[in-house]
């Protein structure tokens, strides 16, 4: 009789067990689902919630004579405008473009480039550089503020250190070099990146030009994430 009372107490604690154990690991899947969860979401890159409007095209003041006065030297490239939303980084930028270049006396050629911020300025086309050669005496080109990255913030009275600030504030604009502009018709922008060889700083790896007559194409979008923040064709009107 005792034997049978054991068996039926056995018995009923077992189901019990079963339940205490399935929720303790129940418990255990949770958290570790959880703490994947909020790592997985910790390393997500979110970009900037900046909202990013194309200024135009910086021609340095030359937008409509066909041969500037020699040696002019500017801030010339494409113009972009933080227009809110938050504070954009240059250093997490991407300039993708692609059109014809020279089709006043080539026919045109197609071109295609992609600047980023580390992409420095050729020191071929750069003011008091040494290197210039004659290159870009019927052009304007960059002034030596220009030299060291890509990408700088753009506007009158910018000092040197606000130049090499690459947080841009709502309300700022900021420039990506290109190292000539042609007046003409069509007008055209011409790029140049060299390799950084500190022994061979003129060394080429890629150059071309780009016509302003609605063809050229650019986006521009953030390295890390892919969002675009800009896109579209670059137009006569532009020209500023």
């Amino acid at each position: 009789m005792v034997m049978k009372k054991m068996q039926e107490w056995e018995h009923a604690v077992s189901p019990v067990v079963g339940v205490m154990l399935m929720l303790v690991v129940t418990i255990i899947i949770a958290a570790v689902v959880s703490s994947l969860a909020t790592s997985l979401t910790s390393e997500v890159e979110t970009g900037s919630d900046a909202q990013v409007e194309l200024v135009g095209v910086s021609s340095g003041g030359y937008k409509d004579v066909s041969h500037p006065p020699r040696w002019t030297y500017a801030q010339i490239g494409i113009v972009f405008k933080n227009a809110g939303g938050g504070t954009l980084d240059l250093r997490n930028l991407k300039y993708y473009m692609t059109g014809l270049g020279f089709t006043q006396w080539s026919g045109g050629t197609q071109g295609t480039f992609t600047l980023t911020y580390n992409d420095p300025v050729s020191l071929i086309y750069v003011e008091d550089s040494g290197y210039q050669s004659g290159k870009g005496k019927y052009s304007i080109t960059l002034p030596k503020e220009a030299t060291g990255y890509r990408m700088q913030k753009f506007g009158s009275g910018l000092t040197l250190e606000e130049l090499k600030d690459p947080i841009v504030e709502p309300g700022e604009q900021f420039i990506i070099y290109c190292e000539y502009f042609s007046p003409g018709s069509p007008a055209t922008l011409g790029f140049r990146c060299d390799r950084g060889d500190p022994d061979n700083p003129t060394d080429t790896w890629s150059s071309g030009a780009i016509d302003i007559n609605g063809g050229s194409e650019y986006t521009l979008s953030d390295v890390k994430t892919g969002v675009v923040y800009s896109s579209g064709y670059l137009e006569p009107e532009h020209i500023f």
